[in-house]
């Protein structure tokens, strides 16, 4: 009884903080993809969390909203991450169709009550949406993991761990509790767990990212602000590997390995390409002097014999396709086009 009570408290205050980030999170609705998807994030989970309330069960209209909304957390997670960690994610109409087999594959929550459905088929439909939901966030994590080696970002580092652990054990608490039959206190158990994950992620999202002014409550308390790294030597010393070394050239070439040919700290380094030079991730960083270099050697009559991969490898790119791809962000045209241009 006690479980069960405090398992209500805790969807309640899980539904009234999360409503509180998503109306501060209007507050900077311009700012971006990241804030529209966190918006829908938190709209989501709220669905989620009011699937169970008797008023919601008994208007079906308001039953399918909620339940399509809970149906569309793995998309929107996916998005989301993709929005947070990949500075060129950009939304296409590839998010439709994400959308569009997400919930197709639950049909049964929408056709129940007008077709007969036959068991079997709802048990396979069920044990399919099960598995591409796992998909969607299998893939929002990685891609928090794929992107943390290049990220520049020292806030967004950090978030990044937390992130991905609570995220890990959301997955796991919730499937336990979505596909297992057990017994309803085991539930309460496993549910108060899960909002209690929820509810200390909102909490820690709105504490990182909204502050309470001074002046009213308690007297304003100067902090310390982020030092931006001024340091003409290390910036000289980082010139002369990049532009006369040409270590960009590398494959492979990692933050970490930069900062041990400057002989010096990481954070540093990493400090002093985002806060003085303005790149977000170290990709971004490379990139620039590998297109300013290949758009040389494709301007060069006496290279023309030399292959786009030839171009590429020499670069430091494992294949074509990250070349091509950086190549096109940076000068709008693919490496071929832009050696057909005519030369001035």
């Amino acid at each position: 009884m006690i479980t069960h009570e405090l398992n209500i408290v805790l969807q309640i205050a899980c539904i009234t903080l999360l409503a509180l980030a998503g109306v501060l999170l209007l507050r900077h609705a311009k700012t971006g993809l990241n804030t529209w998807t966190g918006i829908s994030l938190v709209v989501a989970v709220i669905c989620y969390l009011v699937l169970e309330v008797p008023f919601i069960q008994e208007r079906k209209v308001l039953f399918l909203l909620a339940a399509t909304g809970a149906i569309s957390i793995p998309v929107i997670f996916f998005l989301l991450t993709r929005a947070i960690f990949d500075d060129h994610f950009k939304a296409t109409g590839w998010i439709a169709v994400w959308f569009a087999i997400e919930i197709a594959i639950h049909y049964w929550v929408y056709l129940k009550d007008i077709l007969v459905i036959p068991a079997w088929a709802e048990q396979a439909s069920y044990i399919l949406s099960e598995i591409v939901s796992i998909g969607f966030v299998l893939a929002g994590i990685y891609t928090a993991i794929k992107t943390r080696k290049g990220d520049l970002i020292e806030s967004r580092m950090k978030f990044r761990n937390l992130f991905v652990m609570i995220t890990a054990a959301l997955i796991g608490i919730t499937l336990i509790v979505e596909s297992m039959t057990i017994a309803k206190d085991s539930v309460d158990f496993l549910q108060i767990l899960q909002r209690s994950s929820i509810l200390g992620l909102t909490l820690f999202f709105l504490i990182s990212n909204f502050e309470i002014k001074s002046g009213f409550f308690f007297r304003e308390q100067p902090r310390e602000k982020a030092p931006v790294i001024d340091d003409g030597e290390l910036r000289r010393k980082l010139e002369v590997l990049i532009q006369e070394n040409k270590v960009y050239r590398k494959e492979g070439l990692t933050i970490r390995e930069l900062a041990e040919m400057l002989n010096e700290q990481e954070y540093k380094v990493r400090r002093l390409i985002n806060g003085e030079l303005g790149f977000r991730n170290f990709n971004d960083f490379l990139n620039k002097y590998r297109v300013n270099e290949a758009c040389e050697i494709l301007n060069d009559p006496s290279q023309n014999r030399k292959t786009i991969l030839e171009i590429a490898f020499s670069l430091g790119y494992q294949s074509i396709g990250p070349f091509n791809k950086a190549f096109k962000d940076l000068k709008a045209t693919t490496p071929t086009a832009y050696r057909k241009l005519p030369k001035s």
